[in-house]
C-alpha cells in the first residue's frame, strides 16, 4: 500500500514537471526575442499611433509619399521583368514543342531530323546564355535585368536608374564574352 502511494506521487510529480516544461516551451516559442520581457511591440505601436494625425504639408508626409512612389515603381519594375521573362519562357517553350513535334514526324537519320535537332540544341544554348548573362549582369549591377538574344542581336533591359558609363561597359563585357554578338548589335535600355 505504501509503495503504491509513492508510485502515484512519483507519477504525479513527473506529470506536473512535464506539464510545466510544456507550458514554458510554448511561452518561449510564441514570444519573439524582443518580447521576452512581456511587452508586445505591435500593441504598443497601435496605442502610440491611436491619436496621431498626419499633417498634409509636413516633410514627413512628403517623405512618406516619395517612399510610396519608390515602392510602387519597384513593384512596377518587378512586374515588368516578371511579365517579360514569363512571355519569353512561353515563346521558348512553344518553339521547343513545335520543334519536337516536327522531329517526331521527320524520318529518323534524315537531313531534316538533323537540322531540327541542331535547332533544338541552338535554342537550348540560347536559353542558357540568356539566363547566364542575366545572372552576371544582376550580380555586377545589383539590379534586375532581362536579356533577349535573337540571331546576331542582343537586347538588355535593366531597372531604371542603373545605367551609367561603367554599367554599360559591364553589360557589354558580359554579352561580348559569352556570345558571338558584335558590339554594334547590342542594345541596352532601362525599363
Amino acid at each position: 500500500m505504501n509503495l503504491l502511494i509513492k508510485r502515484r506521487q512519483l507519477v504525479m510529480a513527473t506529470l506536473v514537471v512535464a506539464l510545466g516544461a510544456a507550458v514554458f516551451v510554448n511561452w518561449y516559442f510564441t514570444n519573439s526575442s524582443d518580447n521576452v520581457a512581456g511587452v508586445n511591440d505591435t500593441t504598443n505601436e497601435y496605442v502610440q499611433n491611436l491619436g496621431e494625425a498626419k499633417y498634409v504639408n509636413s516633410d514627413k508626409a512628403e517623405t512618406d509619399k516619395k517612399e510610396d512612389n519608390a515602392t510602387a515603381t519597384a513593384s512596377k519594375n518587378t512586374d515588368y521583368f516578371s511579365t517579360v521573362k514569363l512571355k519569353r519562357t512561353k515563346a521558348h517553350d512553344d518553339a521547343l514543342e513545335k520543334m519536337k513535334a516536327l522531329l517526331k514526324e521527320a524520318p529518323e537519320k534524315s537531313e531534316s531530323a538533323d537540322e531540327i535537332s541542331k535547332s533544338i540544341d541552338a535554342l537550348s544554348k540560347t536559353i542558357k546564355l540568356e539566363a547566364d548573362i542575366e545572372a552576371l549582369i544582376s550580380a555586377k549591377l545589383k539590379c534586375e535585368c532581362v536579356v533577349m538574344l535573337n540571331n546576331d542581336n542582343a537586347e538588355v533591359v535593366v531597372t531604371k536608374g542603373n545605367l551609367n558609363d561603367a554599367s554599360i561597359l559591364q553589360i557589354m563585357d558580359a554579352v561580348l564574352n559569352n556570345t558571338e554578338v558584335k558590339a554594334e548589335n547590342i542594345k541596352i535600355s532601362e525599363s
